[in-house]
């Protein structure tokens, strides 16, 4: 994660202001950002809205896709009777609704997924402010990633007191939703279909 890197420099930053001077005695914290994604207050709110949001659109798909089959059916049933032209043409409508639903769902799956990662990338950011005041407060002087530690002293990893800071300065964040336009339900196919020549 690229903010990691930054947490990194800004603790390196304050180790290097006495540039020339002796290298100061390492004070070392530990931080899990991964488990602080995942647990933080908002970004289980944003998770939980694009859940639940993918869940409405697939249902609403599958409504469409329904109707769409129920379309093909009965386009199906009237081949004996249309005209190969007709049959031909009403095909290639439906079809053309099979792939406008499509692209309509891949587009709201990829503004979804957008509106998840701009969110979490806020949480990321408030994450990180809340960890470098950490850092300052125990005068700190490197960082490191939770993951790359083998063994840790009692007392170095700083997740949990993160997450609840975290929890306290940014317990929401705002979700982007696509809007639920549709395309137009299928036509029903002729009452009176086009007689074979």
């Amino acid at each position: 994660m690229l903010g990691l890197g930054i947490l990194l420099l800004l603790s390196g930053a304050a180790a290097a202001e006495g540039a020339g001077a002796a290298v100061p005695a390492p004070a070392i914290l530990i931080v899990d950002m991964q488990q602080i994604l995942k647990e933080a207050k908002a970004a289980k709110a944003a998770q939980g809205v694009i859940n639940q949001q993918y869940t409405a659109y697939s249902k609403e798909v599958a409504q469409q896709e329904d109707d769409l089959q129920k379309g093909r059916s009965e386009l199906e049933r009237q081949r004996t009777v249309l005209a190969p032209d007709a049959f031909n043409q009403r095909a290639k409508e439906l079809q053309g609704r099979y792939d406008e639903l499509s692209q309509i769902f891949q587009g709201k799956r990829q503004a979804l997924q957008q509106s998840y990662n701009d969110a979490m990338t806020k949480v990321e950011n408030v994450a990180l402010e809340v960890i470098v005041e950490i850092v300052k407060e125990r005068k700190a002087n490197l960082v490191l990633q939770k993951q790359a530690v083998l063994f840790e002293a009692e007392g170095l990893d700083i997740t949990g007191e993160a997450i609840a800071r975290l929890d306290q300065k940014l317990p929401a964040v705002p979700i982007t939703v696509p809007s639920s336009e549709t395309p137009p339900a299928p036509a029903k196919a002729d009452a009176k279909p086009a007689k074979k020549n």
